[in-house]
Protein backbone atom coordinates (compact mmCIF):
# COMPACT_ATOMS: atom_id res chain seq x y z
CA UNK A 1 0.00 0.00 0.00
CA UNK A 2 3.16 2.49 0.61
CA UNK A 3 4.39 2.15 -2.74
CA UNK A 4 1.09 2.72 -4.08
CA UNK A 5 0.77 6.00 -2.36
CA UNK A 6 4.07 7.17 -3.36
CA UNK A 7 3.64 6.26 -7.15
CA UNK A 8 0.41 8.45 -6.54
CA UNK A 9 2.43 11.24 -4.86
CA UNK A 10 5.45 10.83 -8.20
CA UNK A 11 2.54 11.01 -10.74
CA UNK A 12 1.43 13.92 -9.07
CA UNK A 13 4.68 15.84 -8.60
CA UNK A 14 5.55 15.16 -12.45
CA UNK A 15 2.18 16.65 -13.38
CA UNK A 16 2.33 19.78 -11.72
CA UNK A 17 6.18 19.73 -13.22
CA UNK A 18 6.46 22.89 -15.18
CA UNK A 19 9.94 21.20 -16.32
CA UNK A 20 7.95 18.26 -18.52
CA UNK A 21 9.13 19.17 -22.00
CA UNK A 22 6.45 19.83 -24.20
CA UNK A 23 6.55 18.88 -27.67
CA UNK A 24 5.65 21.43 -30.64
CA UNK A 25 4.70 20.87 -33.52
CA UNK A 26 6.67 22.04 -36.00
CA UNK A 27 5.16 23.34 -39.63
CA UNK A 28 8.29 24.52 -41.37
CA UNK A 29 10.58 23.38 -43.60
CA UNK A 30 13.74 23.87 -44.63
CA UNK A 31 15.63 25.43 -48.08
CA UNK A 32 19.19 24.76 -48.95
CA UNK A 33 21.66 27.37 -49.89
CA UNK A 34 21.32 26.73 -53.62
CA UNK A 35 17.35 27.41 -53.04
CA UNK A 36 17.86 30.61 -51.15
CA UNK A 37 20.70 31.88 -53.57
CA UNK A 38 17.74 32.21 -56.06
CA UNK A 39 15.19 34.27 -54.17
CA UNK A 40 15.55 38.00 -54.03
CA UNK A 41 14.52 39.42 -50.55
CA UNK A 42 14.66 43.12 -51.87
CA UNK A 43 15.88 44.15 -47.67
CA UNK A 44 12.61 42.14 -47.06
CA UNK A 45 12.69 39.28 -43.79
CA UNK A 46 10.80 37.30 -46.52
CA UNK A 47 10.95 35.71 -50.12
CA UNK A 48 8.47 33.65 -51.84
CA UNK A 49 8.65 31.00 -54.09
CA UNK A 50 6.84 28.13 -55.68
CA UNK A 51 7.57 24.92 -56.39
CA UNK A 52 5.19 22.41 -57.85
CA UNK A 53 2.09 24.33 -57.23
CA UNK A 54 3.10 25.26 -53.61
CA UNK A 55 3.53 28.45 -52.33
CA UNK A 56 6.24 29.30 -49.74
CA UNK A 57 7.17 32.07 -47.60
CA UNK A 58 10.96 31.71 -47.02
CA UNK A 59 13.15 33.58 -44.41
CA UNK A 60 17.04 34.28 -45.26
CA UNK A 61 18.15 31.33 -43.10
CA UNK A 62 16.02 28.76 -45.18
CA UNK A 63 13.16 28.48 -42.86
CA UNK A 64 9.89 28.33 -44.93
CA UNK A 65 6.30 28.29 -44.20
CA UNK A 66 4.00 26.71 -47.16
CA UNK A 67 0.38 29.40 -48.01
CA UNK A 68 -2.02 28.61 -49.92
CA UNK A 69 -3.05 30.26 -53.35
CA UNK A 70 -5.55 33.20 -53.41
CA UNK A 71 -8.28 32.91 -56.05
CA UNK A 72 -5.85 34.37 -59.15
CA UNK A 73 -3.25 31.60 -57.78
CA UNK A 74 -0.93 34.37 -56.49
CA UNK A 75 0.55 33.54 -53.05
CA UNK A 76 -1.93 34.67 -50.27
CA UNK A 77 -0.29 37.94 -48.74
CA UNK A 78 -0.45 38.85 -44.90
CA UNK A 79 -3.41 40.35 -43.69
CA UNK A 80 -3.32 42.00 -40.44
CA UNK A 81 0.09 40.37 -39.66
CA UNK A 82 -1.37 37.02 -40.53
CA UNK A 83 -1.00 34.60 -43.48
CA UNK A 84 -3.33 30.94 -44.44
CA UNK A 85 -1.31 27.68 -45.00
CA UNK A 86 -3.45 24.47 -45.11
CA UNK A 87 -1.54 21.32 -43.48
CA UNK A 88 -3.30 18.21 -44.16
CA UNK A 89 -6.39 19.74 -45.81
CA UNK A 90 -6.63 22.10 -43.33
CA UNK A 91 -6.17 25.75 -43.00
CA UNK A 92 -4.47 27.69 -40.08
CA UNK A 93 -2.23 30.81 -39.50
CA UNK A 94 0.93 32.09 -39.33
CA UNK A 95 2.85 35.20 -38.37
CA UNK A 96 5.77 36.98 -40.24
CA UNK A 97 8.04 35.14 -38.39
CA UNK A 98 6.57 32.00 -40.04
CA UNK A 99 5.22 30.85 -36.40
CA UNK A 100 1.99 28.85 -36.53
CA UNK A 101 -0.86 31.12 -34.61
CA UNK A 102 -3.44 29.17 -35.04
CA UNK A 103 -3.18 25.62 -35.46
CA UNK A 104 -4.72 24.07 -38.85
CA UNK A 105 -8.57 23.26 -38.24
CA UNK A 106 -10.29 25.10 -40.18
CA UNK A 107 -11.69 23.46 -43.03
CA UNK A 108 -12.25 26.65 -44.68
CA UNK A 109 -11.00 29.79 -43.38
CA UNK A 110 -10.96 33.66 -44.88
CA UNK A 111 -8.52 35.81 -44.17
CA UNK A 112 -8.79 38.55 -41.27
CA UNK A 113 -10.29 41.79 -41.24
CA UNK A 114 -10.72 43.93 -38.40
CA UNK A 115 -9.69 41.49 -36.37
CA UNK A 116 -12.29 38.80 -37.14
CA UNK A 117 -12.07 36.08 -39.35
CA UNK A 118 -14.61 33.59 -40.97
CA UNK A 119 -13.91 29.82 -40.25
CA UNK A 120 -15.85 26.82 -41.52
CA UNK A 121 -15.94 23.13 -39.96
CA UNK A 122 -17.43 20.27 -42.46
CA UNK A 123 -17.24 22.56 -45.30
CA UNK A 124 -16.22 20.93 -48.40
CA UNK A 125 -14.99 22.52 -51.88
CA UNK A 126 -17.30 21.97 -54.86
CA UNK A 127 -16.75 22.43 -58.22
CA UNK A 128 -18.74 24.02 -59.98
CA UNK A 129 -18.85 25.48 -64.11
CA UNK A 130 -17.54 29.22 -62.59
CA UNK A 131 -14.99 27.68 -60.31
CA UNK A 132 -14.97 26.07 -56.99
CA UNK A 133 -17.79 26.79 -54.12
CA UNK A 134 -17.85 25.71 -50.47
CA UNK A 135 -20.60 23.30 -49.48
CA UNK A 136 -22.17 22.87 -46.29
CA UNK A 137 -20.61 23.18 -42.74
CA UNK A 138 -20.78 25.32 -39.82
CA UNK A 139 -19.58 29.15 -40.27
CA UNK A 140 -18.45 30.89 -37.24
CA UNK A 141 -16.20 33.92 -36.49
CA UNK A 142 -13.25 33.85 -34.42
CA UNK A 143 -10.59 36.52 -33.10
CA UNK A 144 -7.11 36.36 -33.48
CA UNK A 145 -6.34 34.12 -30.39
CA UNK A 146 -8.67 31.87 -32.33
CA UNK A 147 -12.05 32.07 -29.75
CA UNK A 148 -15.13 31.61 -30.95
CA UNK A 149 -17.34 35.11 -31.55
CA UNK A 150 -20.94 35.30 -30.29
CA UNK A 151 -22.95 36.41 -33.37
Amino acid sequence: MKMFWSFLTLLFIVGCSNNIPKIEKSYTVSFDQEILSTLDFERQELATIKIADQWYYVRQDGKAMAAISNDQGQIDPFQEGLARTRINGKIGFFDQALNMVLEPFYDYAFPFHNGVAEICVGCQQVSSGEGNMLDGGTWKRIDRSGLVLEE
